[in-house]
C-alpha cells in the first residue's frame, strides 16, 4: 500500500506540474527603443529554453520562413523571431522609424532580450544571428554575455571586405570556365565601381548579388529557392508585404553601413559561439567566418559546415538545421 501510495502522489505531482505549463502562441507587438516592433514567440511549453533568432537584411524578416522550414524547432524551445524596425510587421506598422542604425538595432536586441528574460522567467537565453543578424548578435554575446548560454551564428558576417574578395574571384573564376563574357564584362564594371552598376554601395552589392544568383552562388538549389518564394507569400500577414521596399528603405536609412561592416576586432567572448556556414554561399563566403573563428578565444567554439546549403541554411538543409540548433539548446541548457 505504501509503494502504491507514492506512485499515485508522484502521478499528482506530475499531472499538477504539467497543467501548470502552458504552450506559447503569442503574436504581438511591444515597445522597444521607442517604437512599436513586432514579435513573433511560439514554444510547445513556457518552461522551454527560449531562443531569439535575429534575421539578416538588414530589413529582411524570418518570420514566414521560419514558420515553413523551421516549426520543429517550437517542440525544444520557445523560438522568438523580431521584425527589426524598418522591416516587416514593425515596418507594415510604422513605415518610418526614428531610430534605425546598425547602433539602435543592437540596442533594440539588447531590450527585448531583457523582456524574454523576465517575460520567460529565465535567467538566460540563447541567442542566433543568421546573416546581417550575425552582426547584431556577435555584438550582443561580446557585451552581456551574462544573457546568453550561446552564441550561434548562421552565415557570420565579419569583414564584409574580405567576404567581397572571396566572392569576386569565385564569380571571376566560374565566367572563366564557362567563358561567360557577359559576366565577366559586368565583373570589370563592378571591380571599377563604374557608376554604371555601382552608383551606390547597395548597387554595388545588388549588382554582384544578381550574378550569384546566376552562378546558384545564392541558393545552391534552385528547387528550394522556390519554395523560400512559397514561404514568403503563403502566409495571411505577410501576403501583402513588399519585401524590396522594406529592404531599400533600411540600406538607405543605414546609408549602406552594413555593406562595408567590420566586426574583425570581435575576438574574445565569454560564452560558448557556433559558427555555420554553407559549402555553397559565395554572398557570405564561410571560409572567412571560419578563419575568424579560429583566432578567437571561448570557452568553447565551434564550426559547422552544412555542404547541401548556399547562403539559406535554415531553408535549405532545414531537417540538419533544425536538429543542429536543438542540439545545441538541448547540451547548453543544462
Amino acid at each position: 500500500m505504501k509503494h502504491l501510495f507514492l506512485l499515485l502522489l508522484v502521478v499528482f505531482v506530475t499531472g499538477c506540474q504539467n497543467q501548470n505549463k502552458k504552450s506559447v502562441h503569442e503574436k504581438t507587438f511591444i515597445e522597444l527603443g521607442g517604437e512599436e516592433q513586432y514579435v513573433e514567440m511560439t514554444g510547445a511549453s513556457d518552461d522551454l529554453p527560449v531562443l531569439l533568432f535575429l534575421h539578416g537584411g538588414p530589413g529582411w524578416p524570418q518570420n514566414p520562413q521560419l514558420r515553413y522550414f523551421n516549426s520543429d524547432l517550437t517542440k525544444e524551445m520557445i523560438l522568438v523571431s523580431w521584425d527589426q524596425a524598418g522591416c516587416g510587421r514593425s515596418f507594415m506598422k510604422n513605415p518610418n522609424p526614428e531610430n534605425l542604425s546598425p547602433e539602435s538595432l543592437v540596442n533594440d536586441a539588447h531590450e527585448l532580450t531583457q523582456w524574454l528574460k523576465k517575460k520567460f522567467n529565465k535567467r538566460k537565453i540563447f541567442l542566433l544571428g543568421f546573416s546581417y543578424g550575425s552582426v547584431i548578435g556577435l555584438s550582443l554575446a561580446e557585451k552581456y554575455p551574462e544573457d546568453y548560454y550561446a552564441y550561434i551564428g548562421v552565415d557570420q558576417i565579419i569583414d564584409m571586405q574580405k567576404s567581397w574578395d572571396v566572392s569576386m574571384q569565385w564569380l571571376n573564376e566560374q565566367a572563366q570556365m564557362k567563358q561567360d563574357s557577359a559576366t565577366l564584362s559586368q565583373l570589370q564594371l563592378i571591380e571599377n565601381k563604374d557608376t554604371s552598376v555601382c552608383g551606390t554601395v547597395l548597387d554595388c552589392f545588388m549588382s554582384k548579388y544578381q550574378l550569384l544568383l546566376n552562378y546558384n552562388g545564392v541558393v545552391y538549389d534552385s528547387a528550394i529557392s522556390k519554395e523560400i518564394e512559397k514561404a514568403e507569400t503563403m502566409f495571411d500577414d505577410y501576403m501583402d508585404y513588399n519585401w524590396y521596399d522594406a529592404f531599400n528603405y533600411t540600406a538607405a536609412r543605414m546609408e549602406g553601413e552594413p555593406f562595408i561592416t567590420n566586426i574583425s576586432h570581435i575576438k574574445d567572448l565569454d560564452i560558448p559561439v557556433y559558427f555555420m556556414a554553407g559549402r555553397h554561399d559565395w554572398n557570405l563566403p564561410g571560409i572567412v567566418a571560419e578563419q575568424h573563428l579560429s583566432k578567437m578565444n571561448a570557452p568553447e567554439k565551434t564550426f559547422i559546415w552544412f555542404e547541401k546549403s548556399g547562403h539559406e541554411i535554415p531553408a535549405e538543409e532545414s531537417e540538419k538545421f533544425n536538429q543542429t540548433i536543438i542540439n545545441i539548446v538541448k547540451e547548453k541548457s543544462q
